[in-house]
Formats: structure tokens, C-alpha cells, sequence
């Protein structure tokens, strides 16, 4: 008999079943692809952090999963460069593009302003905001 319930504690070797599951299924559409971290550091005189980018590299796509600078350093330019550097790594390793979430309190007109487009949107995420998925297409030529 099968049992489905809620389990409240994951092990890794759980999560990694099903994530091989998937994969297997996935193969017969497209090559398995290996997903590796990115990241790109803006950092201060004293080698402390004070901006970055979180991403992922597969399927052919940079995933940026963050992108933040500290506060009082907005506006500076700092978030553009440190995005450019990871746009380049993108292409460098032949990415169709870069995709991305943001919070309508958090960055879309900055993205926008980088030359990243809407492709869908949530409503409520949190409650009260929506949740946009942008995306910008490398030349491949």
C-alpha cells in the first residue's frame, strides 16, 4: 500500500530521490545538465561584502537567484556592474539568457532599466504584492 503524508523532516538523500526521479524523466527531452553555482562579489576596501549576485548556471540559462547591494550604496552604479559581470559569465558559458523573480517593492524598474523583460507575473506573493519573472535573451550569434 502506498502512504502519502506531509513529512516535516527532509533528509538530503530524500530530496535527491526525487530529484533524480525528475531528471530521469526529464532526459528523454533534453541532455541532463549539471547546475553550477555563480556568484559575483562587490567588496570594499577591507574585503567586506557590500553587494552580490546568487546564481545557477543549467539548462542553458544563468538563474540569478539574488542580486542585492547594501543600502547606502544604491544607485551608485554598483548593482549594474556586478550584474553585467554575471550577464558576461552567462554568455561566457553559452547561456541563452538570464532569468529572474522580483517583488514589485523590490527591483523590477531596475531590471527593466538593464534591458530585462516581464515574461509572467504572481499575484498575492506575499499578499498585497505581486511576484514578477523577467528574463533577457543573449545575442547567440
Amino acid at each position: 500500500m502506498i502512504t502519502v503524508q506531509v513529512e516535516q523532516e527532509v533528509t538530503q538523500q530524500d530530496r535527491m530521490t526525487v530529484i533524480q526521479m525528475i531528471r530521469q524523466f526529464n532526459q528523454h527531452f533534453f541532455p541532463l545538465s549539471e547546475w553550477q553555482p555563480t556568484a559575483v562579489f562587490a567588496r570594499d576596501e577591507s574585503g567586506l561584502i557590500v553587494g552580490g549576485i546568487l546564481g545557477e548556471i543549467g539548462c542553458d540559462w544563468l538563474y540569478i537567484r539574488v542580486l542585492v547591494v547594501q543600502k547606502d550604496l544604491r544607485g551608485k552604479g554598483i548593482g549594474s556592474n556586478i550584474l553585467k559581470i554575471a550577464e558576461k559569465e552567462g554568455q561566457k558559458q553559452n547561456c541563452v539568457g538570464v532569468h529572474l523573480e522580483t517583488l514589485d517593492f523590490q527591483a523590477k524598474e531596475f531590471y527593466e532599466s538593464q534591458g530585462y523583460t516581464v515574461f509572467g507575473f504572481q499575484e498575492n506573493y506575499p499578499l498585497g504584492h505581486k511576484r514578477y519573472f523577467m528574463q533577457k535573451l543573449f545575442n547567440l550569434s
